[in-house]
């Protein structure tokens, strides 16, 4: 499997939603947000020497997930990691990550929970 890049800049205008949550990020600099990007391939570079090549994802449009669709985003990137693991069971350090970025949304209601453990 062959790394990917990130380029390093967001798109720009309308295309932009990660804007919505700066201040979200600046507040809380240390929780997970949930953003969905859609990218295409900006460059792919070869390195003749090991013939490895690598793309560069371009940033086409991003935006931030909304409380109210968490759990939904949450069941996708579940079949996602499992589908391409090849595995039902996400290791743990996974599964920290993703209890993270989603435990503190109620399920029944997609409404933020007051605990930073999802309580």
């Amino acid at each position: 499997m062959s790394d990917i890049k990130i380029s390093g800049t967001l798109p720009k205008g309308d295309a932009n939603g990660a804007a919505a949550i700066a201040a979200d990020l600046i507040a809380e600099p240390h929780h997970f947000k949930v953003l969905l990007m859609i990218v295409d391939c900006k460059k792919v570079t070869s390195d003749v020497d090991t013939g490895e090549t690598v793309p560069t994802a371009r940033v086409r449009r991003i935006e931030a997930v909304l409380p109210q669709d968490l759990q939904a985003a949450e069941h996708i990137m579940r079949r996602s990691l499992e589908n391409r693991l090849g595995r039902v069971v996400l290791p743990l350090g996974l599964e920290d990550e993703v209890r993270l970025a989603f435990g503190n949304i109620d399920p029944r209601t997609g409404e933020k929970r007051d605990g930073d453990d999802g309580s």
